[in-house]
C-alpha cells in the first residue's frame, strides 16, 4: 500500500504554488500540485475547488513546516528592518514579484537570460504607502 499525501497548503494563484513547491523540492520533499491545471484555464473554480493544492507525503509533513515557517520568520526580520519614508513605521507588508520583463525574454527568445534580481514590493500597513525594491 503506497504512503498517504497530506494537503501542505492551499493557493489561489499557480506562480505561488510552484514557487513553493521548488522550494520544498530544493531541500528535498517531493511535492505534487493538484488543481493546476484547470484552475489555470477556469480562475472562477478557485474558491469552489479550494484552491491549488500543495501536497506533499505525510512523513515529510513536519520538515515541511519547518522549512515554511523559516521563511515566514526571514521575511518578517526583512520588514522589521524597513521602515515607511513617509509615516516611520515599520508595520510593512512584503510581497515579491516575478520579473516578468525578463521572462518574456527568455519565453520568446529562448534564451538563458539570468533574471536581474529579485523584485519586491512593499506595503506600509500604517498608511498604505506603497514601493518596490530591487534586490
Amino acid at each position: 500500500m503506497g504512503e498517504e499525501f497530506k494537503l501542505l497548503k492551499s493557493f489561489q494563484n499557480v506562480v505561488n504554488a510552484n514557487i513553493t513547491k521548488g522550494l520544498l523540492e530544493a531541500n528535498g520533499i517531493e511535492a505534487f500540485i493538484f488543481d493546476e491545471n484547470i484552475l489555470s484555464v477556469d480562475p472562477i473554480l478557485t474558491t469552489a475547488l479550494g484552491g491549488i493544492r500543495l501536497m506533499i507525503r505525510s512523513s515529510d509533513y513536519e520538515y515541511a513546516l519547518v522549512i515554511l515557517k523559516e521563511v515566514d520568520d526571514e521575511n518578517s526580520k526583512e520588514s522589521s528592518n524597513l521602515k515607511c519614508a513617509i509615516c516611520g513605521s515599520s508595520d510593512i507588508n512584503i510581497k515579491n514579484l516575478p520579473n516578468w520583463t525578463y521572462f518574456f525574454i527568455m519565453l520568446f527568445s529562448f534564451a538563458s537570460t539570468p533574471l536581474a534580481g529579485n523584485r519586491k514590493k512593499y506595503k506600509c500597513r500604517k498608511c498604505s504607502n506603497k514601493w518596490k525594491n530591487l534586490d
